[in-house]
């Protein structure tokens, strides 16, 4: 499904994440499920962005800030991986704002 820009994205609560060597990436487990789920170094910097509970929009301007050379697909690649996630309930999708809609 595709994400919107405004849409906000959280970590699963019932999920752990482990650093590995530096380089190395990291590790997920969900507490629910039992699945781990490896992750490579940009996959650890993503879920560790993630933590915040950025926009999507957010997340891929501090994600090309902190890449060097970012490929012209980043955007693809990024919703490819969150939408592999989501598919695990290790990432969960907030709404999209509604247009006009300033919040709380």
């Amino acid at each position: 499904m595709e994400l919107k820009m405004d849409q906000s994205l959280r970590t699963n609560p019932r999920c752990v994440f482990r650093r590995m060597k530096e380089g190395a990436g990291g590790v997920l487990l969900n507490l629910d499920t039992g699945e781990y789920r490896r992750l490579n170094e940009t996959g650890a910097r993503i879920w560790e962005l993630l933590v915040a509970g950025p926009t999507y929009a957010d997340l891929l301007v501090q994600l090309r800030s902190e890449v060097k050379d970012p490929p012209d697909t980043l955007e693809e690649d990024v919703q490819a991986f969150l939408d592999e996630l989501s598919a695990r309930e290790l990432v969960e999708r907030g709404e999209a704002k509604a247009e006009g809609d300033q919040g709380a």
